[in-house]
C-alpha cells in the first residue's frame, strides 16, 4: 500500500496563474515518481486579478490526487484543513518600489513631527497650525485655513484606509478590520459555549442513548 503525506499551510502565494498540488502544499512519499506526478497534478487556474484570495479545501487536494492516481493510496494530511492561495502580483520596478517606502518615510516623519507637537501642546491642534503658520509666514493667523483643510482630508483618507471600505465599498478584497474582531468575537462565542456545555455536561453523546 502507498501512503502519501500532505502537509498544507495555511496560507501560501503563487505566482502562477496555473496552480498545482505542489505549489499549496508539501508532499511526501517514498515512491519519488508518484512525489512528483502528486506535486504536478493541475489544480486550479487563478484569474488576472492581483491579490486575489482563493480558498481551497484538502478534501479537494485529496479528490483530485486520488482521481489522477490509478492505483490504491493512503492519503494523510499532517497540515492545515483549508488553504488559502493568494495570486502574487507582478514585481515592480525598482523606481516605483523606491517611490512608495520614500512615501511611506515622509509620511511617518511628518506625522511624528505632529503627534509630537501636539502632545506637548497638550493636543492643542489649533495653537499647533498656529504656530507652525507663524513659522513659515512670520505673520499671525486670522482664521481656520489650508492646515485644517488638509487635516480633515487626512483624517478621513487615513480612517478610509484603516477600516478598508468607504460606505457599502471595500477598497481591497482584505478582510476589513471589523470584519476580523467579529470572526473573532464569534469564534470567542462557540469556545465559550462548548466549554460550558462540557463543564454543566451538557455535550449530546448518542452513544449513552
Amino acid at each position: 500500500m502507498i501512503i502519501v503525506y500532505l502537509n498544507p499551510e495555511t496560507s501560501v502565494s503563487c505566482p502562477k496563474k496555473s496552480v498545482s498540488v505542489g505549489d499549496v502544499t508539501e508532499v511526501y512519499c517514498k515512491n519519488k515518481s508518484i512525489r512528483k506526478k502528486i506535486q504536478s497534478l493541475p489544480l486550479m487556474r487563478m484569474d488576472d486579478t492581483d491579490h486575489k484570495k482563493y480558498v481551497i479545501s484538502t478534501m479537494t487536494l485529496i479528490a483530485c490526487i486520488d482521481a489522477s492516481l490509478n492505483m490504491p493510496v493512503v492519503i494523510q494530511n499532517i497540515g492545515a484543513s483549508e488553504i488559502v492561495v493568494t495570486a502574487s502580483p507582478k514585481k515592480s520596478k525598482k523606481l516605483i518600489v523606491f517611490g512608495k517606502v520614500a512615501l511611506v518615510m515622509l509620511i511617518t516623519f511628518f506625522g511624528s513631527i505632529f503627534a509630537i507637537m501636539t502632545y506637548n501642546e497638550d493636543v492643542d491642534v489649533t495653537g499647533v497650525f498656529d504656530k507652525v503658520y507663524w513659522v513659515i509666514t512670520g505673520a499671525q493667523r486670522t482664521g481656520p485655513g489650508l492646515l485644517e483643510v488638509f487635516y480633515g482630508i487626512g483624517v478621513a483618507s487615513g480612517i478610509i484606509i484603516f477600516f478598508n471600505h468607504f460606505g457599502r465599498k471595500k477598497l481591497t478584497k482584505e478582510p476589513t478590520p471589523m470584519e476580523i474582531e467579529m470572526e473573532k468575537y464569534e469564534t470567542d462565542i462557540t469556545n465559550t459555549v462548548v466549554k460550558e456545555a462540557s463543564r454543566t455536561k451538557q455535550v449530546m453523546d448518542i452513544t449513552k442513548e
